[in-house]
């Protein structure tokens, strides 16, 4: 029911994003990520909390998206100009495929570089261009704390990062409490309060039924999530 529900959604959008930082944004029906975001995607809601914070942000000169899924963040801050090229590292080749494909549908906006799995020699071999211009989106499903070693933090000490947290790992509390410690030595740590998504106001969902308007923006995580803003110390 709920992707029904979101593919309804993307149909009235048109494929497009409707509102928000990713105004005007065309998305692949055919998604590799998962079709049950494509409706809070096209009405601007989806992680909602993480696109109100780039949102208040300046653009910036690159933007390093690790675990890019189908480049629905990487082409989006290409499309909104809020960054002039997009590095990112997808360790599946469907996603891979899906990232070139919505850059394509897009017209090619910005400059864009699409590599495989994220580890300590790939990200080393892309860190040294890396600026205080750079953003640094890491959303990979609880592997986190296996590719953030020292070496790997030291290298994106430079950068404005966001990390999501996944909590429902083995082993969590000792694993976050050993990351903090070390992400502590370069960054300023900081947590990203949620966003509510007010779905009662958007005319596109006037006709759908209180469950249907809930369901299009729900991102089915398992509790709420934490995303940490990491920003460098100016003494590093």
């Amino acid at each position: 029911r709920l992707e029904r529900v979101s593919l309804v959604t993307y149909d009235l959008c048109k494929g497009t994003v409707s509102q928000g930082l990713l105004k005007g944004l065309q998305l692949n029906r055919d998604t590799w990520w998962g079709k049950s975001d494509l409706g809070a995607q096209c009405l601007g809601l989806y992680e909602k909390e993480i696109l109100d914070f780039i949102s208040a942000q300046s653009p910036f000169d690159t933007f390093l998206d690790i675990g890019a899924a189908d480049g629905y963040y990487a082409v989006g801050l290409l499309h909104a100009k809020m960054a002039k090229k997009a590095i990112c590292f997808e360790i599946s080749k469907e996603g891979q495929r899906a990232i070139n494909e919505n850059w394509l549908r897009n017209e090619k906006p910005g400059e864009l570089e699409v590599h495989g799995e994220a580890n300590e020699k790939s990200i080393a071999s892309v860190a040294s261009n890396l600026t205080d211009k750079t953003l640094v989106l890491i959303d990979i499903e609880g592997f986190e704390f296996q590719l953030l070693s020292k070496e790997v933090i030291s290298a994106l000490r430079k950068c404005t990062v966001i990390i999501e947290i996944h909590n429902w790992i083995d082993g969590f509390e000792n694993k976050y409490s050993v990351l903090l410690k070390n992400l502590d030595r370069f960054f300023d740590i900081a947590i990203i309060a949620p966003s509510e998504r007010n779905t009662q106001n958007i005319e596109l969902l006037r006709s759908y039924t209180d469950d249907n308007r809930l369901l299009v923006s729900s991102e089915r995580r398992p509790c709420l999530m934490r995303f940490l803003h990491l920003t460098p110390k100016e003494d590093r």
